[in-house]
């Protein structure tokens, strides 16, 4: 016979909010008395993943979507909001950050305007003109960029470059910059003067791009530099995962930086070891 468990914990639980996932079949398949679910991320402002959560807690109590769409319509009224959290209230415990770590200072956030390079403003006008002559020639006839998103290929140009199909070979051909890694693109002219600065005062960072094409540049920095490095993105596996975050906040690591792909996911990553963070490319989400 199948073990009854006392008490079932679920971390991770936002994993739950799919009714019809493998995970969710699988725990249902459980006998226990009591349950508790852990999760730190909020529900993306949609009630069905949040009836689903709250019928795997309590089916009893919320039997079925048509009459939790009854009782509290589409939330799309404060009505209707106000009720929901009467009612969900005796099920969460919500646990504020503050409430329980003390010792974490408060956020520092600073955005820095950088300024576009003069290569870069060459690249982003003639995208932006679809001056599709610059481009062919530029980049080799068939290395072309493609323009059928423009805004995209706009963004790489305001990362780096070399993001841009066929302009790294033509940018370090020309020989109009200085190593061109790092004085092609206005961000990495920033991060070069700050990145000896924060090393030399003893900080640890982590910096966040959304493009993994960002970080194979980074990277490629870090190790001219000699700056020692992790990174984690969405071809890590689990546990090389943990490996690269053991290797970077154990007391005595030489890591200085860690780098990270906003969509890489993952659960459990704990990265406190660090005091700096440097976001290369803003989320529009």
């Amino acid at each position: 016979a199948q073990t009854h468990w006392r008490c079932l914990v679920v971390d991770e639980a936002h994993r739950l909010k799919n009714g019809d996932s493998k995970f969710n079949r699988e725990l249902g398949a459980f006998h226990f008395d009591h349950m508790l679910l852990l999760t730190g991320t909020p529900l993306q402002n949609n009630h069905e993943e949040l009836y689903t959560l709250i019928h795997f807690l309590e089916p009893r109590a919320f039997p079925s979507p048509e009459q939790w769409t009854h009782d509290f319509g589409d939330l799309s009224n404060k009505q209707q909001v106000d009720k929901l959290t009467r009612t969900l209230r005796p099920y969460f415990l919500r646990r504020m950050k503050a409430d329980v770590e003390k010792s974490v200072p408060p956020k520092e956030e600073t955005v820095v305007q950088v300024e576009l390079t003069t290569v870069q403003k060459q690249w982003y006008r003639a995208i932006y003109e679809r001056n599709l002559e610059f481009l062919s020639s530029a980049a080799g006839g068939s290395h072309a960029p493609s323009l059928m998103n423009i805004v995209m290929e706009l963004r790489k140009c305001c990362n780096h470059p070399f993001l841009i199909d066929g302009a790294e070979g033509h940018i370090v051909a020309s020989r109009g910059v200085s190593d061109p890694l790092v004085y092609a693109a206005g961000k990495m002219v920033l991060l070069h003067k700050l990145l000896p600065k924060l090393k030399k005062g003893g900080h640890k960072v982590l910096i966040f791009s959304q493009m993994v094409r960002v970080l194979n540049l980074l990277e490629d920095y870090l190790r001219w530099m000699a700056y020692p490095y992790e990174r984690i993105d969405g071809c890590i596996q689990g546990n090389d995962r943990q490996a690269a975050i053991d290797r970077f906040s154990k007391p005595d690591s030489d890591r200085f930086v860690f780098l990270l792909c906003t969509r890489a996911g993952g659960v459990g990553i704990n990265l406190t070891a660090a005091d700096t963070v440097i976001i290369y490319d803003s989320d529009w989400n």
